[in-house]
């Protein structure tokens, strides 16, 4: 709630003060979110070995200290290469920090339902977005963009710090993992895939592709306050929207894991994504208050598919032999599509004026990754075949 609620969730508050204060276009203030992003998709190449062998109580507990001394550090920034340099640090941390530690310790501790508390858990992180965008607006509003980041850094090092030192990262005997570990020969068959064995496979380029168009999706999130208020909207209604897109992601992340262990995969990622292709073509055209919101919680709903399916394909198709290190081979490539889009669709708007070229591209990019899944779903069959032999 509290990481990826203020990490990637309220970061577009601070774009328009910070391009104001500096006299630089909004492309050149996004660009520390696009050094965050791609210094997070090189650091997943590692993360997933690291996580096996260090410790993730202290590891987690030494990513989130990091993250709040440079977001400390930002409230003395003067140039914005200091916050280049500070978004880097923070996006070398993100990986271990919230992207791989939430799927990879949910997998550990629960052998049934995962796809239940892994919604809920991601669906806390857009509860994190709704709860955060608007109290740390009205503090950059009070205090300026540098007492918003005071702020998001005492959140971070008075509460995560503390928390990861309590984590217990595997179950033992005493607190063992719920529901029953099934190991029937057809379970082995399908959890028993390597990363090696895995890029063999159709299937991983396929979960690959759609996790690179919805992270593109995801990235222009933090774009949405400045479209509002670029469109003669307040900014405290600019807030209020992002909300509508953190309480229709909460809603959707969660009710898309409950679905997906209840119902048949493609219709519920076919429901979801439909979601996220009226969402953004709302944002597009619509210029009155509360359809906007209304618009905003409707795509929010789709952003399911992309935090909460995508990992629990993964973990259905690949197994847990090597989750952690697929999946961050996955997020990876994730990773450099979001660090790409938060920079491209400031540049768009910069040369046009307008974010809707940007939205009509994401329109297209939820579509094509839901065709994608489609492939996906239909080669997962197969891929368990393949294993099998």
């Amino acid at each position: 709630m509290i990481g990826f609620g203020l990490l990637v969730n309220t970061i577009g508050l601070f774009f328009g003060p910070i391009s104001q204060e500096f006299n630089v276009g909004r492309a050149n203030v996004a660009l520390m979110t696009t050094f965050q992003n791609a210094a997070a998709a090189i650091a997943l190449l590692f993360a997933g070995k690291i996580m096996e062998k260090v410790n993730l109580r202290w590891l987690l507990t030494a990513c989130f200290a990091l993250i709040t001394v440079s977001m400390l550090s930002l409230t003395f920034a003067n140039s914005l290469v200091h916050f280049y340099l500070a978004w880097t640090i923070i996006g070398i941390c993100q990986p271990i920090a919230i992207t791989l530690s939430i799927p990879v310790l949910l997998s550990k501790w629960f052998n049934q339902k995962l796809g239940t508390v892994m919604g809920i858990s991601l669906g806390l992180s857009a509860l994190g977005g709704t709860i955060f965008n608007p109290i740390i607006a009205e503090v950059i509003k009070q205090f300026g963009w540098r007492g918003g980041f005071v702020g998001e850094a005492m959140l971070i090092g008075l509460i995560l710090v503390p928390l990861a030192i309590s984590i217990k990262p595997e179950p033992t005997t005493q607190y063992p993992a719920y529901g029953k570990a099934m190991r029937s020969s057809k379970k082995v068959a399908l959890t028993g895939l390597s990363l090696k064995q895995a890029l063999k496979m159709p299937v991983f380029y396929a979960v690959a592709f759609a996790m690179l168009a919805l992270q593109f999706v995801s990235g222009s999130v933090q774009h949405i306050s400045g479209h509002i208020t670029n469109i003669g909207i307040s900014p405290i209604t600019a807030a209020t929207v992002v909300s509508g897109v953190m309480i229709g992601a909460a809603i959707g992340k969660i009710s898309i894991g409950y679905f997906l262990d209840k119902f048949n995969a493609k219709l519920v990622l076919a429901v979801y994504s439909l979601f996220g292709v009226i969402g953004w073509g709302s944002q597009a055209m619509l210029r009155e208050s509360n359809l906007l919101i209304l618009a905003a919680v409707i795509l929010g709903l789709g952003q399911g598919v992309c935090l909460v399916a995508l990992p629990y394909l993964i973990r259905q198709i690949f197994g847990e032999k090597d989750y952690s290190n697929i999946l961050s081979v996955i997020n990876m490539i994730g990773a450099f599509a979001m660090s790409a889009s938060v920079y491209l669709i400031g540049l768009f708007f910069d040369q046009t004026g307008s974010y809707n070229l940007g939205w009509m591209i994401n329109v297209s990019a939820v579509a094509l990754s839901f065709i994608v899944i489609m492939i996906t779903l239909g080669k997962k069959e197969s891929a368990n075949s393949d294993f099998r032999k």
